[in-house]
């Protein structure tokens, strides 16, 4: 991922929930979010600083559908994330944000990025690796 990437502490809680309860209470991390925020993410943060409609008013956006893909050997999980041509148009990006689908959703990382200005002439893929490290 980019520079300043953290797993936030909502990130862990959710980790946590759906590694020990048998009927976790909160959902996996299966959407994303963008925006033009450029402060250092902290592992405190609840949400991008400044997020942008992907499209249609809205500010989020799942991850592409063959993803995660789940690496055991590493310890890894791999996440995809496209904004195709229509998507996200006229911001400077400089943030992107992995959160699940909650009633209050939850931001599990946020990243942020040197600024890409978004036209209906570019996509974007954004590749998120988490990975544990013992």
């Amino acid at each position: 991922m980019g520079v300043g990437q953290v797993i936030t502490n909502n990130g862990r809680l959710i980790v946590l929930n759906r590694s020990f309860n048998a009927v976790p209470t909160y959902t996996a991390p299966t959407k994303f979010s963008v925006g033009t925020g450029t402060t250092t993410p902290l592992v405190g943060d609840t949400a991008l600083q400044t997020p942008v409609d992907i499209t249609g008013g809205v500010q989020t956006k799942s991850i592409e559908a063959a993803y995660p893909i789940f690496d055991t050997t590493n310890m890894q999980v791999n996440i995809k994330c496209l904004l195709d041509n229509a998507e996200g148009n006229t911001n400077l990006l400089t943030e992107f944000g992995l959160i699940n689908t909650d009633g209050t959703p939850l931001l599990f990382s946020h990243a942020v990025f040197t600024g890409i200005t978004k036209t209906n002439a570019i996509k974007i893929a954004v590749y998120e690796k988490d990975k544990i490290v013992v």
